[in-house]
This record gives structure tokens, C-alpha cells and sequence, in this order.
């Protein structure tokens, strides 16, 4: 069975597809667009321009997911909109033009899955994973299963560009000012420092992007396991990136895309690993995505998804608004205590018990949401099929009523009152003054005919007409007598 994932991040849309068998969870496809959503921000809130633009990305990434096979789909997103006031709205468009809902996980969930995505480097040394985005910073330690080693910090490279840089990139005046800012976020959320962790790892696309211009600026060989970089050639490439003449071309020769993001990421690893006095740099290609999937294969996290097979999308009603999405930080403490580190089994992939019961639960609650929609059709066509009954009934009650006052009137020497035309309605009056009652029995008995009709009004008209013409003829014929 195959499992998509789309992660809307602060500077892209990015998505995995993987194949969860017997065998375990295999990444078979990675894909990103770049977008970044902050620069369509009016105030506090994502603007529609931008709703727009990640609407289309959103689809085009869904058509993707749907071309590889891709029977279940899960959207997430982090910082990029936990910090609009807008998200409600956002999510409604969303559902409008792609049919589907997002899932926003709150800052230390998504540490947390930074953390299970990356389980493998505990056996290195006092390691500590490091995730820059463009809206937060996600620190977590991996020596244990503990939260309180875990920070979402509420600052990014976009952050950091809109608040000291006057250019594209950041002159070395404007990297002190950043490192004095950065360093007194870490001292007040407490971040770790000396002697604690000997081993980072970046995670992320931006971690991604300077180890590729790492091996590009020093013509290295592309490792596709341990990604390593030694911190003495690191400082050489962040001082580069911070003043070298051909930084812009190296940039957007290996990472355009990162233009603006680098050189203030160079600058913020660069502090955190003299802060942490560590002795191996690392990047891993593993993030939130790989982490989100692994828990929902493990039943540990539960989302709102799309089921390609129905064209349907279930939602459900956790993580539904950032206000929300606060209780699934109790929820990812809930997990921390529970997870027992998959003894016996393989860390990096699903186990084969728990990747059967989320295919099962997954089917099933896509089953369950189909059920309830052809209930509710069923239930609609029931009331209209009641409704038809009565809508008849009621013109044939009114059919009756209009005979009864038809009766009526004309027992009381009224005006008979059927909806016919002006000139009619005047004649049949004249008629009946002229004539008086020798025209009553006749008239009666059609006025009867006309109601029990419904509907022949006019008929009832035009034969009260002619034997009021009828009786004007034998007048006159008993006059010229």
C-alpha cells in the first residue's frame, strides 16, 4: 500500500510517497516546490493571493501523489500557518478548490517527529537533531525519549531576514546582530550547552542545502548515508557565504532556491555547535514527513486524510485549528511515555503488525465515511419521496376549496369567482343580471364541473359566456315577437 505526505513549510510545499509492506515503510519518491508563503502575509494573515498560490501547489503535488499509486494522502503543515490568524479560512478555501483538509501540528509535535524520523542517529554520540525552518527552529535531543529535551523555538531564517537584513544576503554586521538575537533565544528557552551533546544533526531542506554547497564550494563526493561535515571547513563555507564575492554564484548554481536562506542558516548551526562544544557535524534527509508517517503507521498520531480510491477526504476531528492543535502536544507526551523504542524491530520502518492495522484502520474509517454519505443521500431521497404525497394532496385540496367557494357564491347571489380573464368575468355578471334565475341551474352545475376539473377555470368561463349569449338571442327573439 502506498502513503503520501505533503508538508506546507514556511519556504515550500514539499512531499514523500512510500510503500508500506510486509517489508517495512521504503521512501520511493521525494518532490518540492518552493513558496514561500510569509511574503503573502497582510497583516497576521495569509493573504488570498496566497491562499491561491498554495491551493495550486497543493493540487499540483496531489495529481503527483495520484500518478505514483498513491491510495492515502496526509497533509500537514507547521509554522508556515501556525503563525496566521487566518487558518480556519484557509483550511475552507483548501477544501473548496483541492478537497482536502490540513493537519497543523503544533511546535514541539512537529520536534517530535523530527525525533522519530531520525531514531537511527541515536547510536551516535550524545546526538542532538537541528531543524531551521523559515517560520521556527526545532531542537531535540536523541539520547532519550524525553520531552523536556525538545524545543520548537518561534523564530526562522524569514524571521531573521525581515529583521536585520537590509539585502538578499547578510553582511558580516548583520550576522552579529543575529547571533547576539539567536543566542538569547536559546539562553531563554533553555537550550542545552557544554558538554551535553557531541553530535549534530541537521535536519530539513536547508540542513540539505548547505551540505550540498559544502560538497560543491570544497569539490567533495556526495555521501549518501553519513552526510558529514567537518566544522573546520563549515566555518570556512559560513564565512564565504557571509562575504565571499561569489557566493551569490555558488548559491544559485547548486541551491537557488535557498538564496535567502543559507547564509543566516550558516550562521545559526555555526552558533548552535560552538553552544553545544560538539565534535560531528551530520545531515540527514529525513524530516516531519517521514516522522508524521511513521506515527500514523504506528497508530500513535491520528490526521485528517484523503482516500484517492473513494475521491473522498476524511476528516477527523483532532488537529482541526492551531487552538486545536494544542492538545496534541499532550497527545505526543502521551507517545513519548508509551514508545518503548521498538524493541526488536526495525527502527527506520514500520513493523509488519503495525503497518497491517493502520492499512485496516485506514479502510475502515474510509468505509465508514462513505456509509454515512450514501446514508444522508438516502435519507434526502426518503423525505422527498414523502414530500410528493403531500404536494399533491394539497392541490387537490385546493381544488376542492376553490368549488366550495364557487358553491358557495353562487347560493348567495355572489359573483362566481374563478380566475378567468377580465372581459370574461364582466360578461358572465352581465349575463346573470339579465337572465336572473333562469340561468342559475345550468350555471351551477358547470361551476361544479369546472372545480371538480382543477384546472378548467377557463372552460367553466367561456360556457357561462355562451348561454348568456344564448339567453340574449332568445330575448330578442321575443321581442321582435
Amino acid at each position: 500500500m502506498k502513503y503520501s505526505v505533503i508538508d506546507i513549510s514556511s519556504s515550500s510545499i514539499s512531499m514523500i510517497t512510500a510503500e508500506v509492506s510486509e517489508c517495512g515503510c521504503e521512501i520511493v519518491f521525494k518532490d518540492r516546490e518552493s513558496l514561500t508563503l510569509m511574503r503573502y502575509l497582510e497583516g497576521k494573515n495569509l493573504s488570498r493571493r496566497g491562499m491561491e498560490k498554495l491551493a495550486e501547489a497543493v493540487s499540483r503535488m496531489m495529481e503527483k501523489c495520484a500518478s505514483l499509486g498513491a491510495q492515502v494522502l496526509y497533509v500537514i503543515a507547521t509554522a508556515a500557518l501556525r503563525v496566521v490568524e487566518n487558518f480556519e479560512e484557509i483550511q475552507g478555501f483548501l477544501m473548496e478548490k483541492t478537497g482536502i483538509a490540513v493537519n497543523l501540528l503544533e511546535g514541539k509535535t512537529e520536534a517530535y517527529c523530527d525525533y522519530i524520523a531520525n531514531r537511527y542517529y541515536a547510536s551516535f554520540d550524545r546526538a542532538v537533531l537541528v531543524d531551521i525552518g523559515g517560520g521556527s527552529i526545532e531542537i531535540c535531543g536523541l539520547s532519550g525519549d524525553r520531552r523536556d529535551e525538545m524545543f520548537s523555538l518561534a523564530f526562522g531564517i524569514y524571521n531573521l531576514h525581515q529583521k536585520f537584513l537590509k539585502k538578499i544576503q547578510p553582511s558580516e554586521e548583520e550576522a552579529k546582530e543575529i547571533k547576539k538575537y539567536a543566542i538569547k533565544k536559546f539562553n531563554k528557552a533553555g537550550v542545552a550547552e557544554k558538554d551535553v551533546y557531541s553530535t549534530v544533526v541537521l535536519v530539513g531542506a536547508t540542513g540539505m542545502a548547505l551540505y550540498d554547497l559544502y560538497v560543491e564550494y570544497f569539490k567533495e563526493k556526495t555521501e549518501d548515508i553519513h552526510r558529514r561535515m567537518q566544522f573546520k571547513k563549515f566555518k570556512k563555507l559560513a564565512k564565504h557565504l557571509l562575504t565571499g564575492a561569489s557566493r551569490s554564484r555558488l548559491i544559485l548554481e547548486t541551491t537557488p532556491e535557498k538564496l535567502y536562506s543559507v547564509g543566516i542558516a550558516s550562521v545559526i548551526v555555526k552558533e548552535l555547535y560552538k553552544r553545544f562544544k560538539a565534535e560531528t557535524l551530520l545531515v540527514s534527509d529525513r524530516g516531519v514527513k517521514e516522522g508524521y508517517l511513521q506515527l500514523i503507521l504506528e497508530e500513535k498520531q491520528r490526521g485528517s486524510f484523503f482516500d484517492f480510491a473513494s475521491g473522498k477526504c476524511v476528516v477527523l476531528t483532532s488537529e482541526q485549528s492551531a487552538k486545536k492543535e494544542k492538545k496534541s502536544d499532550s497527545l505526543a507526551a502521551e507517545q513519548a511515555e508509551r514508545f518503548d523504542g521498538a524493541q526488536g524491530k526495525d527502527k527506520n520502518g514500520a513493523s509488519e503488525e503495525r503497518a497491517a492495522k493502520a492499512k485496516q484502520k485506514i479502510l475502515k474509517e474510509s468505509a465508514e465515511a462513505q456509509a454515512a454519505q450514501k446514508e444522508e443521500k438516502t435519507k434526502k431521497s426518503a423525505e422527498q419521496k414523502i414530500a410528493a404525497p403531500k404536494e399533491e394532496k394539497a392541490k387537490k385540496s385546493q381544488g376542492t376549496k376553490a368549488a366550495e367557494k364557487v358553491m358557495s357564491k353562487e347560493k348567495s347571489g355572489e359573483e362566481i369567482g374563478f380566475d378567468v380573464s377580465g372581459a370574461c368575468e364582466r360578461k358572465a355578471k352581465e349575463d346573470l343580471s339579465e337572465n336572473g334565475q333562469s340561468a342559475k341551474k345550468p350555471i351551477r352545475r358547470r361551476a361544479k364541473k369546472a372545480a371538480d376539473g382543477f384546472g378548467a377555470e377557463n372552460s367553466a368561463a367561456e360556457g357561462l359566456q355562451e348561454k348568456a349569449e344564448g339567453s340574449q338571442e332568445k330575448e330578442g327573439e321575443m321581442k321582435q315577437r
